[in-house]
């Protein structure tokens, strides 16, 4: 029986491949080396031990270091890379021995030639084909000979190499262990409370005084969304270390969530109750869904019907005969990037694309939309960061001066109701060079800031006492040919890309540039993003009852909607805006 190594599977046939090497090894030694045929199996040998290296396992590293976030995924890690370093020694052992073999049968048959040239009679010095024969032996000989001597300095070159590789791998995995122990032994974190509760008191050191954290900390909580995202560009700064996370709680679907180790309040965690930077906004899902998003957007939005339970909730769309000649569009309210999305082409047809147990939004094709200069249909990708500072009140709207233009694959045609024509959702191209955008910009940045003026001044978006909070999310915009835009939707957590999944065209300075507004820093880079303006919310009201710290789990699928009761009417929102103008971007807190 194998022992397990927790390797990759390639590995998993190590040992016995090992095995039938050591087999093949010891047969080919105990084959005879006397003198071979003139010019009948100079070459065999050589040849038996290149076939025998073929079935040799190759010298690949398959595991390579990557950051941990948790103490046992770490030891998990290091204890894989050193059993990884043990097999390829062996796998080297193996290659190297079949090449000196290789090498020796060389030499042997170098050997042999000689001595046959050496032991030459008369009569055969006399042929000259003879003499050709014995001569064509030596060189062919000392051909395989000089073959085998690099072959073999360059399997040792391999195997060094690789075991190179492989020690540097577990340098590295050593490394983080030794920082992650002096992560967790930071006296000056405090265990994380209540979201509404003032900020805790700092730890005291032996003389009284405040406890000072050596590093920035950042926990990966699997909460998913951005939250890894971050935290590697977080740790892209010089004063920031990855705190390890543990088991939270597990809920009655039995899935797992995780906090920082000992429950400590960090500077940044997906998990939003253990962060000192929440990075989902309480009350996002007044932005996400699209049925709550037309309270706050009127004007704004194209003329929107609903659909629930399979009838038209309020008013239906006018009939067939009453209506241009342009595509419908049937969505699910809490479903973006354009999935569940349906097309038709009168309203009649709307109720029937609707599943009875969903809410939809139903929208008719703006007139005369802009196009590509090739006929195709477009739409704005534009990124917005909205910040919450800590007392809770006051919001700071930012917008990312670049964006991408989404664009359909087929030109646009108003009677072709295909998917491929009418619904634009993947990311196409950079906008920066779109001959409109200096003009749509200023618009598209209008619009956001009065949705979000609405949804701060209306308690819909609600502070955390104590605890900064931030999202980039993005709007889509469609442009018509009168200059005109208007909003479709919101979409929280928007498609990101890193450099290393797309190298060309990524977001990297964006998230950079935004990470540097949240919490600044001396290398930070937040010019690409325009200060858009500042608005004054409700100032955070204490709970009536603590919930136990096992059922807080602030995140996306969990966002705590804000009660009504006491809230600005939405008649109301054009109040409670600072009098910061948008070029007055306010000093980095």
């Amino acid at each position: 029986m194998t022992r397990s190594t927790g390797l990759p599977a390639k590995h998993a046939y190590v040992g016995g491949a090992q095995r039938v090497l050591m087999e093949d090894n010891a047969a080919v030694a105990a084959q005879p080396m006397g003198p071979l045929p003139p010019g009948q199996d100079s070459r065999s040998a050589f040849d038996a031990c290149s076939a025998l290296l073929r079935g040799v396992p190759p010298m690949d590293i398959l595991v390579r270091y990557e950051k941990s976030w948790s103490i046992q995924d770490a030891l998990d890690q290091h204890a894989a890379l050193a059993e990884q370093r043990e097999v390829l020694l062996e796998i080297g052992r193996n290659r190297l021995r079949v090449r000196q073999t290789q090498l020796s049968f060389t030499e042997l048959e170098v050997g042999d030639a000689l001595e046959a040239a050496k032991s030459m009679n008369t009569l055969d010095a006399g042929d000259a084909q003879r003499v050709l024969l014995f001569a064509s032996r030596l060189r062919a000989c000392v051909r395989d000979f000089r073959l085998a001597v690099r072959l073999r300095e360059m399997e040792q070159g391999t195997v060094n190499q690789h075991i190179s590789m492989a020690e540097m791998e577990i340098e590295k995995s050593r490394q983080e262990m030794t920082t992650m122990k002096e992560v967790i032994d930071d006296k000056s974190l405090v265990v994380a409370t209540d979201d509404v509760q003032a900020v805790p008191r700092p730890v005291l050191d032996a003389n009284g005084q405040p406890m000072q954290q050596k590093y920035k900390y950042c926990t990966n909580c699997k909460v998913g969304g951005h939250g890894q995202r971050f935290c590697e560009y977080f740790l892209e700064r010089p004063d920031w270390r990855v705190y390890p996370h543990q088991k939270w709680f597990e809920d009655e679907k039995a899935n797992e969530y995780h906090c920082p180790l000992g429950k400590k309040l960090v500077d940044f965690a997906d998990e939003s109750h253990f962060s000192r930077v929440a990075m989902y906004l309480k009350g996002r899902a007044w932005l996400e869904e699209k049925t709550k998003v037309l309270e706050l957007g009127p004007g704004l939005i194209p003329e929107t019907f609903i659909i629930e339970k399979g009838q038209w909730k309020g008013a239906g769309p006018p009939a067939d005969d009453q209506v241009d000649n342009l595509p419908w569009f049937v969505k699910e309210a809490d479903r973006n990037w354009g999935t569940s999305v349906h097309v038709c082409s009168k309203p009649s047809s709307c109720l029937g694309l609707a599943k009875p147990d969903s809410v939809y939004v139903v929208q008719q094709h703006i007139r005369d939309p802009l196009l590509t200069e090739d006929g195709r249909k477009c739409h704005i990708k534009f990124y917005v960061l909205l910040v919450c500072m800590e007392d809770g009140v006051r919001w700071h709207l930012y917008t990312f001066k670049d964006g991408y233009l989404s664009i359909s694959p087929n030109p646009w045609n108003p009677e072709d109701i295909s998917k491929e024509t009418q619904v634009t959702i993947i990311r196409s191209e950079r906008i920066g060079d779109w001959k409109v955008w200096p003009d749509v910009y200023p618009k598209c940045k209008a619009a956001v800031a009065k949705v979000m003026n609405c949804a701060v001044t209306s308690g819909k978006l609600e502070g955390r006492l104590g605890k900064r909070q931030f999202e980039i999310l993005s709007a889509d915009f469609i442009v018509n040919t009168s200059g005109d835009v208007w909003l479709f939707e919101f979409n929280m957590s928007p498609v990101l890309k890193d450099p290393q999944d797309a190298p060309k065209v990524n977001d990297a300075d964006m998230i950079r540039g935004a990470l540097s507004i949240v919490v600044p820093w001396e290398g930070g880079s937040p010019d690409l993003w325009d200060f858009a303006g500042e608005f004054l919310g409700h100032p955070p009201q204490p709970k009536a009852a603590s919930q136990p710290a096992s059922q807080q789990v602030n995140g996306p699928s969990t966002a705590t909607m804000p009660k009504e009761t006491g809230k600005q009417p939405l008649s109301e929102c054009n109040t409670g805006v600072a009098s910061v103008q948008p070029e007055e971007a306010p000093p980095a807190q």
